[in-house]
C-alpha cells in the first residue's frame, strides 16, 4: 500500500460561518445570474420563474446531501472523499475528483467569458486581454491565502447582493403587475410549456453552482461539523429568493434579454443609461467572486487528490508562507485561460452543466 504524500505545512483552518456563507453566496452569484439571465429568459419567456424554481429544487436535494456529508467528512476534495469512504474504489474516486476539477475549470471559463460583455460597456478592450488579465490577478489572490480570498469575496458579495437589490428597486414596479398576470407564470401540463422550462432549468441550474464548491474548503472551516451544513443551507436559501425575484422581473422585460451580453445592464438601460452603467460596474466586480471561488475550489480538490495519490504529488505542495496549494492554483489558472479563449459563453455553460 502506497504512503500518502507528507507535507510539513498544512492548510489553515480559519473560515468562520459568516465567511463560509459569503463564500457560498458569492460563488453562486458570481457564476450565474449576472451573465445567464438573458439565456434563461430566451428559452422560457414568462415561464422563467418556473425554470428557476425547478433548478432550485434540484439544487436543494444536492445541497442537503452535501451539507450532511461535509459535516461527517470535512476534507478538501469533498466529493472525491465521499465516494472514497463509501466504496473504497480508488479508480472511481479519482474519476469523480477529476470530473469535479474539470467542472470547476469549465464553469470558471464560462464566467470569464461572460465578463467580457460587462467590460465592453465601459471600454472595447480585446477579449483575450480581459480574460487573461482577470484570471492572472485572481489566481494571485487565491495563491495569497484562504482568509484573504474569503475576505475579498465577502466584500464583493455585499456589493453584488446590493446590485441585485438595486435592480429590484429600479425595475421593481413591474412586480406590481404579477398578481393580475399570475396565470401566465404558472406552467400547464402541456408539452410546449415543459419543452421550454426543462432546457431553461438546465441553464438556470448553472446559476446555483457554487454550493458544492463549499465542501472543498471544509478542511479550512472552523467547526465544520456544525458550520458546513448551516453554511450550505443558508447560502442556497438566500440565492433562491434573490433569483426568483430577478427572474420574474427579467421575464417581464420589454426587451429581448437573450440578445444582450450583459442582461442586467440591458434590463436597466430601459430605465436610463446611468443605471445600466452602475449595474455593469457592479457586475464587473461580482463576476470576480465566481472566478476566485472556483480557482480556490479546484486547487483544493487537486490538493486532496494528491494526498490520496490520485493526482501528481506536486499538487499536494503547500506554500510555507501563504499556506495555500500553490502548484494546484497555478494549474487551475492556466487551463481556465486556455478554455476561456477557445469557446463561447453558451457552449461553456452547457458543458459545465453536463
Amino acid at each position: 500500500m502506497q504512503k500518502e504524500p507528507s507535507s510539513s505545512v498544512s492548510l489553515k483552518r480559519s473560515l468562520s460561518l459568516p465567511l463560509l456563507i459569503f463564500y457560498g453566496v458569492g460563488t453562486m452569484l458570481g457564476l450565474g445570474i449576472y451573465i445567464l439571465l438573458g439565456e434563461v429568459v430566451g428559452e422560457a419567456g414568462l415561464l422563467t420563474p418556473a425554470a428557476f424554481i425547478v433548478a432550485a429544487v434540484v439544487a436543494l436535494f444536492s445541497g442537503l446531501s452535501f451539507g450532511e456529508l461535509s459535516a461527517r467528512i470535512p476534507k478538501s476534495a469533498g466529493e472525491m472523499n465521499f465516494v472514497h469512504q463509501a466504496f473504497n474504489k480508488p479508480v472511481l474516486s479519482a474519476a469523480i475528483g477529476w470530473l469535479i476539477v474539470l467542472s470547476g475549470i469549465v464553469s470558471t471559463a464560462t464566467a470569464v467569458n461572460g465578463y467580457v460583455g460587462y467590460v465592453h460597456v465601459f471600454a472595447e478592450l480585446p477579449p483575450w486581454f480581459i480574460m487573461t488579465a482577470v484570471v492572472i490577478i485572481l489566481g494571485g489572490i487565491a495563491a495569497w491565502g484562504i482568509t484573504e480570498s474569503a475576505v475579498t469575496m465577502m466584500i464583493i458579495t455585499i456589493l453584488e447582493v446590493g446590485g441585485l437589490l438595486f435592480v429590484i428597486f429600479i425595475t421593481g414596479d413591474v412586480l406590481s403587475t404579477v398578481p393580475e398576470r399570475l396565470n401566465e407564470f404558472i406552467p400547464s401540463f402541456s408539452l410546449a410549456d415543459w419543452s421550454a422550462i426543462i432546457p431553461a432549468a438546465f441553464l438556470a441550474f448553472y446559476t446555483f453552482i457554487g454550493f458544492e464548491d463549499m465542501v472543498n474548503v471544509a478542511e479550512e472551516v472552523k467547526n465544520p461539523q456544525q458550520n458546513m451544513p448551516k453554511g450550505i443551507w443558508i447560502s442556497l436559501a438566500i440565492i433562491a429568493v434573490l433569483y426568483l425575484v430577478i427572474a420574474t422581473i427579467g421575464s417581464l422585460a420589454p426587451i429581448n434579454l437573450a440578445e444582450s451580453e450583459a442582461p442586467l445592464a440591458a434590463l436597466l438601460r430601459t430605465e436610463g443609461a446611468g443605471y445600466a452603467k452602475i449595474i455593469s460596474f457592479i457586475a464587473l466586480i461580482a463576476l470576480i467572486n465566481g472566478v476566485l471561488a472556483q480557482i480556490v475550489m479546484g486547487s483544493r480538490v487537486l490538493y486532496g487528490m494528491a494526498e490520496k495519490r490520485m493526482a501528481p504529488e506536486i499538487f499536494h505542495h503547500v506554500h510555507p508562507k501563504y499556506r495555500t496549494p500553490i502548484w494546484s492554483t497555478v494549474l487551475m489558472a492556466v487551463v481556465i485561460i486556455i478554455l476561456a479563449l477557445s469557446f463561447n459563453l453558451t457552449e461553456l455553460a452547457k458543458a459545465s452543466n453536463y
